[in-house]
């Protein structure tokens, strides 16, 4: 019985560890994501239609 006792408390340590990880992970991700607005080099109410250049001689 204490064998099973063991193979289980190490299951739930590794669940555990990973569940961590994945949380951690995830945390980082997401505080990256944050931290870098958008780009607002695009506007688009000031987008208007590009007018061909005229090829001066």
């Amino acid at each position: 019985m204490e064998s099973r006792d063991d193979k289980l408390i190490a299951i739930i340590g590794l669940l555990s560890a990973c569940l961590i990880g994945v949380v951690f992970l995830f945390t980082m991700t997401w505080l990256t994501d944050v931290r870098h607005p958008a780009d607002q080099s695009l506007d688009v109410q000031t987008c208007g239609p590009k007018h061909p250049n005229s090829q001066q001689s």
